[in-house]
């Protein structure tokens, strides 16, 4: 990797960083470019050649999140739905602020579900040919998915988390994971096919 690299990441690392630092401390909507580089130590113009907007860069962020999430190693094992669901509402308890500043935001909660939604589109067009053709359509099926696990998070956060991370977890592979496979796929309900059974 040459310097011109590592300057690319660094800065990337310090806006990210500096972002979420700032959306603890106020809402969302009141975040300013001006102010992200300010905390980053950045130059204003350096912040446009990397995104277009105070949006890429907090879909950036999101986006690492799921890919980190995506990468454990057990992947395939038993019950990773139920695993994930676990590592996402802990990120979720740990950053309450700012996922509370990112779902009052109704603009990008809005570009946060379709981000999402085109990403889990992806997932289940890799296993397009175990749905069958009269199913309901998987674009609908990924943006009910997004919106109902966004819907939990919110629902969870505005009651004070009153349920465990733990049973939040199965809640995710019960409600959201396996009833949506079970809805486009009837005949085998709780199998997953990017996952081997338990």
């Amino acid at each position: 990797m040459d310097n011109e690299d590592r300057r690319v990441l660094r800065s990337r690392r310090l806006l990210k960083e500096a972002l979420v630092d700032l959306i603890n401390e106020r809402p969302y909507e009141q975040i300013t470019i001006r102010a992200i580089t300010d905390q980053a130590d950045i130059g204003y113009a350096t912040f446009f050649r990397h995104y277009d907007g105070k949006d890429d860069l907090m879909l950036e962020i999101f986006t690492g999140i799921v890919e980190e999430l995506e990468s454990l190693p057990d992947r395939h094992a038993g019950r990773y739905f139920e695993r994930e669901g676990y590592l996402l509402f802990q990120h979720v308890g740990d950053n309450r602020a700012m996922y509370r500043g990112i779902l009052d935001s109704q603009v990008f909660a809005r570009k946060l579900r379709k981000h999402f939604s085109d990403m889990v589109q992806m997932h289940l067009y890799d296993h397009a040919s175990q749905i069958p053709s009269g199913a309901i359509p998987i674009e609908i099926a990924a943006n009910h998915m997004v919106s109902a696990l966004l819907g939990l998070i919110d629902w969870w956060l505005l009651n004070e988390m009153p349920y465990a991370i733990e049973r939040m977890a199965a809640v995710y592979e019960r409600l959201i994971i396996q009833s949506t496979w079970h809805a486009l796929r009837p005949e085998n309900p709780m199998v997953l096919p990017w996952e081997d059974s338990a």
